[in-house]
């Protein structure tokens, strides 16, 4: 090492050996101790609320750092309001109310003159909203802003794009039992909600080819419209004008008055049929197998959802802190990935583990999930496990938030799913004040793993133990009809 110094130009030696002195004696002073970090605190910016004069409810968070304008809008529309028998009408009158074109332009025209400037704008389909958003530079946005309006007011749902856009769905709906995991989905949501309900039904080849082009101006007429709309915007513009400037795409548009349709909805989880675990098998030639195991939980707006979410992140949320992660994907081997959720739509919502796992060991890996859940509902969980989870999901939360489009949309989608004023502003706080008392009544009310619902796909020749030993067993039915 001396002979590499010596090597070294004269002027820079004494520098470089220096720093070699400082490194050593850095190496050699006595650790930090803990470090102490001030609480984060999430203030989101102020939102302006305005209502048009069209009837839509509009919310503005100027940003002037740079030269975009970006927007997005809901309606009260959604996957839910297909009508019996023509499941995917929701879906494709979103696809074609973008890609069909309008009464005065083709969709190869208003793609022409939205690449031109470099904006962009989409619409999409939700189970309990219908999207659509622009994005473009500020100076660009008239004209953005008009090609939006025209796309919402004045589709023309071209015919030949329709039936592209079904022989797309059927060609997807033939190839849905590709995906092994894509399948125990399917049957997981069938099986809590059973067939019709919007939660879980899925798209048909024969209904598609019911669904016409009268039917897709029909669902705009009663659900696009002013009134049903909401829109979110940020970026690089005076509030007053932008109102101004909406005011003037929507003047005049009528439309979407129609009353959504009552939604079929299940039982609560405690009437819920079944004292024992029900478990349902699809058979794929396989090496891996795929496990769903679950049962309906709550509705939105439930005041268990907090604590909800503390248990949820300890179980198996959290990607490599959670007991699951820990004792099935580290100590055990037996998965790669292992993890829960749950969620909240308008009607009760799931509770779930999920996994892959060789099928020699999905037995052992099924046992494990249990015995985890069964640990959950028997004793607290310990001070470190509960303190990790809540600012785990504290600052996820706040860094959610890394865009003002992200903090105004957020806000606009509170206020259309129902959520109380100043519930954006106080979710770090209703975290916090989660105990461990409050995540063992959250586990002992609703895991429940002895009314879960089980589902297995694989293929059970080799698997390591017999499916009977968790519960009644019933095939699933994977025939696609045409």
């Amino acid at each position: 090492m001396v002979g590499e110094i010596s090597m070294i130009p004269h002027p820079v030696r004494r520098v470089f050996v220096c720093l070699m002195l400082l490194c050593a004696s850095v190496s050699r002073a006595a650790p930090p101790g803990k470090i102490d970090y001030p609480p984060l605190k999430f203030s989101p910016p102020k939102i302006e609320r305005a209502v048009l004069k069209c009837g839509a409810t509009v919310f503005l968070l100027p940003d002037p750092e740079l030269p975009l304008i970006n927007l997005s809008a809901l309606f009260r529309a959604g996957s839910m309001d297909d009508p019996p028998g023509k499941t995917g009408l929701a879906s494709l009158t979103a696809a074609l109310l973008r890609g069909g074109g309008t009464r005065k332009r083709r969709r190869e025209e208003l793609d022409e003159a939205l690449e031109s400037t470099g904006a962009s704008v989409e619409t999409g389909m939700d189970v309990e909203s219908a999207g659509a958003s622009l994005s473009c530079l500020k100076k660009d946005f008239d004209g953005t802003l008009a090609a939006f309006a025209e796309i919402l007011r004045s589709p023309s749902f071209d015919a030949q794009k329709l039936e592209v856009e079904k022989a797309k769905a059927i060609e997807g709906i033939r190839r849905r039992n590709d995906e092994p995991f894509d399948i125990a989905r399917r049957q997981y949501r069938r099986s809590i909600y059973g067939l019709t309900h919007p939660l879980s039904r899925t798209a048909e080849i024969p209904g598609l080819r019911k669904i016409s082009r009268g039917d897709l101006m029909e669902f705009h007429g009663k659900y696009y419209g002013p009134g049903r709309m909401m829109i979110a915007v940020s970026g690089d513009f005076v509030p007053a004008e932008m109102a101004r400037a909406l005011d003037e795409a929507f003047a005049g548009w009528k439309g979407g008055e129609a009353e959504r349709p009552r939604a079929e909805t299940v039982k609560s989880p405690a009437d819920a049929p079944g004292a024992a675990r029900r478990v349902v098998y699809a058979e794929k030639d396989v090496s891996q197998c795929s496990v769903i195991l679950g049962r309906l939980g709550v509705k939105r707006h439930d005041p268990d959802r907090f604590a909800l979410e503390v248990m949820n992140e300890i179980l198996g949320g959290s990607a490599f802190s959670s007991r699951l992660y820990k004792e099935i994907r580290t100590r055990l081997g037996l998965a790669y990935w292992v993890g829960t959720s749950f969620s909240e739509p308008w009607d009760y919502g799931t509770l779930a583990a999920a996994c892959q796992t060789k099928s020699k060991s999905v037995g052992k890996t099924i046992d494990a999930i249990l015995e985890e859940m069964g640990r959950m509902t028997a004793s607290e969980v310990s001070v470190e496990e509960l303190e990790f989870a809540k600012e785990s999901i504290s600052n996820s939360f706040v860094f959610r938030f890394g865009s003002s489009h992200a903090i105004v949309t957020q806000k606009m989608s509170l206020e259309y799913h129902g959520y109380p004023p100043g519930y954006l502003e106080t979710y770090v706080d209703n975290i916090r004040r989660v105990s461990a008392g409050d995540v063992l009544a959250a586990a002992k009310k609703y895991l429940r793993p002895e009314k879960m619902t089980l589902i297995v796909v694989g293929d059970q020749k080799d698997f390591d133990a017999k499916l009977e030993d968790f519960g009644r067993v019933e095939k699933a039915d994977l025939r696609i009809g045409e």
